[in-house]
């Protein structure tokens, strides 16, 4: 059967990569340490499923909701755990793909463009693609400093679309 569509563009987290112990955890121990008690992982999917809640910068601060602590220092320390340092291992590294690199393959054989609209950073997107050896498989990365609007704005799918020149292109995203 002939496909009509051109490309097909996904989301990153919960589509490509399981973040469930990578992003959601620094979400709980970040506002853990700035609530000084236990965040609970039911706590962080409340306010994760929140319309707008797709900054997972801005989804810590709003769980912490204490507008006497600084957005920098919360973002600050929750960078520390998610990514790690040279004497402890980042979150980041917890990040299993949920796709398999021969699936990714052949999507792209038949597809022939593979993209990814994401609203992590674009060096985090790009360590998670090398770290699961999944290179060469999209022909456009879009990341959270491309544009000014982050999801649920279009604004990413519309860039990924313009610089890809998509005519029918599928989205994968949650």
């Amino acid at each position: 059967m002939k496909s009509n569509f051109d490309g097909i563009i996904f989301d990153m987290d919960g589509i490509l990569v399981d973040v469930s112990k990578s992003y959601r955890e620094a979400i709980r121990l970040t506002s853990s340490y700035f609530l000084n008690r236990e965040v609970k992982k039911e706590e962080v999917d409340n306010i994760k499923n929140k319309i707008g809640m797709n900054n997972d910068w801005d989804a810590t601060y709003a769980l912490i909701n204490k507008p006497s602590i600084a957005y920098e220092k919360v973002k600050s320390y929750f960078q520390k755990i998610y990514l790690g340092n040279s004497k402890r291992k980042g979150l980041i590294d917890n990040e299993p793909v949920l796709i398999s690199k021969a699936i990714l393959k052949q999507l792209k054989e038949k597809y022939k463009k593979l993209a990814i609209a994401t609203g992590r950073p674009r060096k985090e997107a790009q360590y998670v693609i090398e770290k699961n050896k999944l290179q060469g498989l999209f022909d456009c990365i879009v990341a959270m400093e491309d544009i000014i609007n982050g999801k649920p704005e279009p604004d990413m799918l519309l860039a990924v679309i313009e610089k890809m020149e998509f005519k029918n292109t599928i989205y994968v995203g949650d």
